[in-house]
């Protein structure tokens, strides 16, 4: 496709449609959302709060759109890699799908694990019943990925199905140009499934996603999505959970790798009795800059939800955290928490961590949010030090603590040893001293 993001066409769209075989009311939809990505500003950090911390000017978006698949090599990381059985997998390689598959037993349940746009045309009630539901159109790059998004996954977990193995999407980044690739993951009621949706690759790229996913009526969907990119990727990106009465939805997400990576890890609590838990490890280094922005909107009663964010950072880089919980007037009962807590190892490496919070009534069970940006302790430090330890190892060690608040929380196959394996790697690929403990 020669159409870039910035000069995408509505032609553009209809053929992006046409050649995927979409059925009419897909096309349909990815009109709507084209005529909202056209009514809606391109981001500005002067204009609003949004992308204050990060400049859009960042990405790239004279990058041709990648309108089909890379003859590439299969890539997994350590996360994917760590898990033995699965119950199903599909893989996204810039604007393609390949490789979806189901395990026999699954497949036997009625679980699907599908191209979307294939998906939409075999299954057009589960897919348009839930496509644009938590990620609409609403902000700039959540409609043009509706609008042109180039190549989806669609994952659905029958009512009542309760798989004890997990599933697998892994997005890569093969090609030089722009992927706006899409997950939609869907759970019927009381249905219980666990998802790993990867990200890999190390071309120029600027990627713009969706992650979304409907929890049903009392089920329970385990969400981990990791950013492992290499250098050269670009990634702004929406993860939302919507949760309907007395579900639970429990997203861990991983940062790592990446040049300029902009996630909204998002909340919908839109039924009775919905339940919520973020929670997310970034670990940011030289040339890094990470911005996490999530809001979690209590829009009924009786929700509950809870958000821990943990990052560390050496060499010259920048991380922000902006969490914002939101009570409507209509919402009574509800009961919230967040925390963000900030590592700083060596000098030059700059956080940025702003909690808020909207609460619109006065009938609240409890409500709160805890921030902080330090160093490592000195003294702790020189406890370790004083019985043997050398001072890089005594920091892995503390770091590792650190993280253990978020990691100690999830119990899902290869996620707590990846994700320390992954930072102890970061630790010793960095500067090998830490910040004087008394910079001004």
């Amino acid at each position: 496709m020669t159409e870039t993001i910035k000069d995408l066409s509505e032609q553009g769209v209809l053929t992006l449609s046409a050649r995927a075989g979409e059925p009419e009311w897909l096309r349909d939809l990815r009109q709507e959302a084209f005529k909202a990505f056209s009514d809606l500003d391109w981001p500005d950090r002067r204009v609003g709060e949004d992308w204050r911390y990060t400049d859009p000017a960042r990405f790239d978006l004279a990058r041709p759109i990648l309108d089909s698949g890379t003859a590439a090599p299969a890539v997994e990381s350590a996360l994917v890699a760590s898990v033995d059985d699965r119950a199903g997998s599909i893989r996204i390689i810039d604007g393609g799908v390949t490789a979806a598959t189901v395990c026999a037993e699954a497949a036997e349940r009625g679980v699907i694990v599908s191209d979307l746009a294939v998906a939409a045309g075999e299954h057009p009630d589960l897919v348009r019943a839930a496509l644009g539901t938590a990620v609409g159109t609403d902000e700039k790059f959540a409609a043009l990925n509706l609008a042109a998004f180039t190549a989806g996954a669609f994952v659905h977990v029958p009512a009542e199905v309760e798989l004890d193995e997990p599933l697998t999407v892994t997005v890569q980044a093969a090609a030089p140009g722009a992927a706006l690739p899409r997950v939609l993951v869907v759970l019927g009621h009381n249905a219980k499934a666990t998802v790993y949706v990867d990200h890999v690759g190390d071309a120029a790229q600027t990627v713009v996603e969706v992650v979304e996913v409907v929890v049903g009526e009392g089920a329970l969907a385990n969400v981990v999505t990791a950013q492992d990119w290499g250098g050269h990727v670009d990634h702004i990106a929406a993860h939302t959970g919507l949760v309907h009465s007395n579900g639970d939805y429990r997203h861990f997400e991983i940062t790592l790798g990446g040049r300029t990576v902009y996630v909204r890890p998002d909340l919908k609590l839109d039924h009775r009795g919905g339940n919520g838990e973020l929670l997310g490890v970034y670990f940011c280094d030289e040339g890094q800059h990470v911005e996490h922005r999530s809001l979690i909107h209590h829009n009924a009663s009786h929700t509950s939800s809870n958000l821990l964010y943990k990052g560390a950072l050496q060499g010259e880089c920048r991380a922000t955290f902006f969490g914002n919980i939101r009570i409507e007037p209509h919402a009574k009962a509800t009961s919230s928490d967040q925390t963000n807590r900030n590592l700083i190892l060596t000098d030059r490496a700059k956080a940025d961590s702003i909690p808020f919070l909207e609460i619109e009534n006065s009938d609240v069970v409890r409500c709160g949010h805890h921030s902080s940006i330090g160093q490592v302790d000195e003294l702790q430090l020189f406890y370790l030090e004083a019985r043997g330890i050398p001072r890089p190892e005594a920091a892995r060690l503390l770091v590792f603590g650190f993280f253990g608040e978020v990691t100690d929380r999830v119990d899902l196959p290869g996620v707590r040893e990846t994700v320390l394996g992954e930072v102890e790697r970061e630790i010793l690929s960095g500067p090998t001293t830490l910040m004087h403990q008394r910079r001004t």
